[in-house]
């Protein structure tokens, strides 16, 4: 299981000047999730698992957006 800090992009809802435009950011996003694939373009989490091997509510995260990963440790 890890933490992964990542950045996603924002949308500017309705019409603004252009001088508008520069207030916003990306949104900085954090995601628990167990790891099902991970390679140099994506890492790939699923939220939940089963003792029969199923998986739920995948996310594809791309590398590019990743800040951090941090294995958790379960108690």
């Amino acid at each position: 299981m890890v933490l992964v800090n990542w950045e996603d992009s924002n949308i500017m809802h309705g019409w603004r000047v252009p001088e508008e435009t520069t207030e916003d950011r990306v949104a900085d996003c954090q995601t628990i999730g167990f790891v099902i694939a991970d390679d140099e373009d994506k890492v790939i989490l699923a939220m939940g698992k089963s003792s029969l091997g199923a998986v739920m509510e995948c996310i594809t995260i791309p590398r590019s957006c990743i800040q951090s990963i941090r294995e958790l440790r379960l108690k």
